[in-house]
């Protein structure tokens, strides 16, 4: 619980900062039953974000976590991301946003963090499957993979 809350810490204070958005704290079962919690298998987050500034924030507190937290004894933390921030990855693009691709790539490849895209906003976005960087999971539709990751993995939602 204390791990949760931490994680929670980290990563909403620069949340809440950003405005309206996707981020809420849901409460599991046991919670609500006030029942002990089991450990987490994992955590995820539900990203839309506005700006590359937004972006950077997220991925900074995640660095953060670099030495505080173990995936192996606390779980993974996944970003689901689905919004304009996919942009971002293009490789198009990788130029102009170098150094967040390269940080959110190594995240990924530390294990901190497993960091996805929506399939369906990639379409509306006209984005090609082919222009994210393989380190990027690209799942059917973020709605579907949070709700996957809380029921089979048994990941927490923040």
């Amino acid at each position: 619980m204390i791990l949760r809350l931490a994680l929670l810490l980290l990563f909403s204070t620069e949340l809440l900062a950003m405005g309206p958005g996707r981020y809420q704290l849901l409460t599991d079962k046991n919670t609500a039953n006030n029942q002990p919690a089991e450990s987490p298998q994992g955590y995820v987050f539900d990203i839309t974000v506005q700006n590359v500034e937004q972006l950077d924030a997220i991925l900074n507190r995640a660095d953060r976590l670099r030495g505080q937290f173990s995936p192996d004894q606390h779980g993974r933390i996944a970003l689901v991301l689905h919004g304009q921030e996919l942009q971002l990855f293009r490789k198009r693009n990788y130029q102009q946003y170098m150094s967040i691709v390269e940080k959110a790539r190594s995240l990924d490849q530390q294990n901190l963090v497993d960091i996805k895209a929506c399939q369906s906003v990639m379409e509306n976005l006209r984005i090609e499957q082919s222009e994210l960087p393989d380190f990027i999971e690209q799942v059917p539709l973020a709605p579907v993979e949070i709700d996957r990751l809380q029921r089979q993995k048994g990941y927490t939602r923040l």
